[in-house]
């Protein structure tokens, strides 16, 4: 009988045939081993050993033979502290890293991105730049003082209140409809140029009354700041 830890480490039985000759056996191998696929399918991807065993647990899920074929991957409230070698999963179109500790994010490389959540993290510094396919980006509660929007022209919706923000040059947002930038430390904010844009919150900035007349004269949008707190009560 064969041993049954090859039997559960993928390998196939081997059985002896023997011929008209009573000397002569041939070993015949009964289909192809699967250890090689579990090895491929969950080679480590990146440094962050949490980060990894969300991957493996995508990957076995979504019955993709590799990391680097996932479309979706959802991490939340584990630990993760760093995304070192995140760059291979080029197919990623949802990424969603809620509540861990990730202080820096270079993501640029994921170029099929269409919606991202790294909220609730530790976030000083990330890179978004060129992602043309992103439509919703959440990154609220974290530590950001600013975050350049540089090629990001399909953003429709993005949540970046409770952080950290000095400076924001949001014109190449031409697609964006919704920004919530409330508790933050913006003293300007200029929105010209973004036709599409419906609502705007930007209350708890230290934003100079001349601003928000400017902002109450714009038609066609709702703006909640500072100045008209009391309306949204």
């Amino acid at each position: 009988m064969p041993d049954a830890n090859l039997k559960r480490k993928g390998f196939f039985l081997a059985t002896t045939i023997s011929t008209k000759s009573p000397n002569r056996f041939f070993l015949l191998i009964v289909g192809l081993s699967q250890l090689a696929f579990t090895s491929y399918a969950s080679a480590q991807v990146v440094s962050d050993s949490a980060l990894q065993q969300c991957i493996d647990k995508a990957t076995e899920k979504s019955g993709v033979s590799a990391a680097n074929e996932l479309t979706e991957l959802k991490c939340h409230n584990k630990g993760v502290e760093t995304l070192n070698g995140i760059e291979q999963l080029i197919n990623l179109e949802n990424l969603s890293l809620f509540g861990n500790n990730i202080k820096r994010a270079e993501l640029s490389e994921l170029t099929n991105l269409q919606q991202l959540n790294i909220a609730k993290n530790e976030l000083e510094s990330i890179d978004i730049k060129g992602l043309d396919k992103l439509e919703m980006l959440f990154l609220f509660k974290n530590d950001l003082s600013t975050v350049d929007f540089t090629g990001v022209s399909s953003l429709k919706k993005m949540r970046l209140m409770q952080n950290k923000l000095v400076n924001l040059d949001i014109s190449p947002l031409k697609n964006v409809e919704e920004i919530y930038l409330w508790d933050n430390q913006l003293e300007d904010l200029q929105i010209t140029g973004l036709d599409k844009l419906r609502f705007l919150d930007v209350k708890q900035n230290p934003m100079p009354d001349e601003l928000y007349d400017f902002y109450d004269e714009q038609t066609g949008m709702t703006i909640s700041h500072d100045g008209n707190a009391d309306d949204w009560k």
